[in-house]
């Protein structure tokens, strides 16, 4: 079995080595990784253990290079903060380029609409429905909380409209049985 310090910067260790070319070693080990989960049907034994094991392996050395990757690029960026908010060079650049006044011209100009008459007119009458509607809603609500009272016989009757809680309307002297 070999030791770490045999393995290191080898194909057959977990950490990828940066002093090969970074491109070519990640295309390889893509291809192990995607042979490791799909092995051929032909390979068997300690065989299928290997191939497993060199696309855990090649997943490992990805992994590696996407998170130090990352942090190069989320350091590079803050860096790049802290100089630009201290010399504001990053302003003077876009500035000096023409590239702001580029960007607010077409920011400025997409905010820039206008209606022709026929949706002018379109607008007005749908706002105009929509009132109505609401104006029908109101009504209908206040018809239907009015009480409406009659007398027949010398007693009160309630509608079916405005009936108790317990949803049986009462006629006079007669209540309704609760099922």
């Amino acid at each position: 079995m070999a030791t770490r310090a045999e393995v290191k910067n080898t194909r057959w260790s977990n950490l990828p080595d940066f002093n090969e070319d970074v491109v070519e070693r990640s295309r390889e080990d893509i291809g192990k990784m995607q042979k490791g989960r799909n092995p051929p049907a032909h390979i068997k034994g300690g065989a299928l253990e290997s191939v497993k094991e060199a696309g855990r392996r090649g997943a490992n050395r990805l992994g590696s290079r996407a998170g130090l990757a990352g942090a190069a690029l989320q350091g590079g960026y803050e860096v790049g903060r802290a100089i630009d908010e201290k010399t504001g060079a990053g302003k003077k650049l876009v500035d000096a380029t023409g590239l702001g006044r580029a960007t607010d011209a077409v920011v400025n100009k997409r905010d820039k609409v206008t209606m022709n008459k026929d949706a002018k007119q379109r607008l007005e009458d749908y706002e105009d429905a929509e009132i109505a509607r609401k104006v029908d809603e109101d009504i209908a609500g206040e018809k239907a909380t009015k009480r409406e009272v009659d007398y027949k016989k010398g007693g009160m009757t309630k509608s079916k409209a405005s009936s108790r809680a317990d949803g049986i309307a009462q006629r006079g002297k007669t209540r309704g049985k609760m099922v």
